[in-house]
């Protein structure tokens, strides 16, 4: 290893009182700024492009293509638009990255081998990380879950947000998001695929007359249907049968189908509370 001399040094020093030097310095920086800022202006141009294409044609095709209610078609875009966008996104990053280190005089194969070097060293977070797009791919192929879907994950709860290619975002009912990566999911309750049954317990005292209060909490189910078309009832609620009895009260069991899952405690609660009021009203005593 050599070490330049004070000649070489005072030499490289001079230089920076040369105008020629500073003429071609900014001639190079104009030109570089140049091929920057075009590279950029691509860049937006075609990822806003590929955006439009892929939610207003490309996506909707695909989902008109199956047997599936409007409902589902529409969550189904939103699904395959998603995770397509991710896709499109991590693409076009990695080729324009490549021309932006070009626009610099920098060879990116060296820098794209150290990469690989270094994905070697770091080959556990390589495979989770394939692990997490590949079981996204199949989430999506198989149309186990879609934006817009109540599903229960593991113990997550709540409403399908995202679908990307390595995550999948759920919202809970108190607003809480969770981030799961896909290659950890294992187990998916999708409620969101057909109505929901949820039932409701009613305890009065053991000397009710069970023909009037059925009659009036069926009334009271019918009333809300009516009022309430937010909610999304599939039918009135109906009473099944007594859940249980002894000596001092009887239990009636009642019945609430609804077709969006995501409203199941909100028509849970207008229930109770419609049928607490109707039941007062009749003199009926709880237990």
């Amino acid at each position: 290893m050599t070490s330049s001399s004070p000649k070489s040094i005072v030499s490289e020093f001079a230089k920076l009182f040369n105008p020629q030097f500073w003429d071609s310095f900014f001639i190079t920086a104009r030109d570089t700024a140049g091929h920057v800022v075009l590279i950029l202006l691509v860049y937006a141009l075609l990822r806003f492009t590929l955006r439009r294409l892929i939610g207003g044609v490309i996506v909707p095709m695909a989902a008109k293509t199956e047997r599936t209610s409007s409902a589902a078609q529409a969550a189904r875009v939103k699904t395959l638009a998603g995770l397509l966008n991710s896709i499109v996104s991590y693409l076009l990053m990695f080729v324009f990255g490549v021309m932006l280190l070009r626009a610099f005089n920098l060879d990116p194969l060296p820098l794209l081998t150290t990469a690989s070097v270094a994905g070697l060293a770091v080959g556990f977070g390589a495979q989770k990380l394939v692990k997490d797009v590949i079981s996204g791919f199949f989430i999506l192929l198989e149309n186990q879950y879609s934006v817009g879907d109540f599903v229960t994950i593991g113990s997550v709860t709540g409403v399908v947000e995202t679908v990307g290619m390595r995550t999948t975002l759920v919202r809970d009912e108190v607003g809480k998001l969770y981030i799961l990566s896909n290659g950890d999911i294992t187990q998916v309750c999708n409620q969101s695929r057909g109505a929901v049954a949820t039932f409701i317990e009613i305890g009065v005292a053991a000397a009710t007359d069970i023909a009037k209060a059925t009659e009036i909490i069926e009334s009271a189910g019918a009333d809300l249907m009516r009022e309430r078309p937010d909610l999304d009832l599939k039918e009135a609620p109906k009473v099944q049968g007594l859940g249980a009895m002894d000596a001092a009260k009887i239990t009636l069991r009642v019945t609430c189908l609804v077709d969006t899952p995501a409203h199941l405690t909100e028509a849970q609660l207008a229930l109770r509370g419609l049928i607490y009021k109707r039941l007062g009203e009749a003199s009926i005593a709880f237990a």
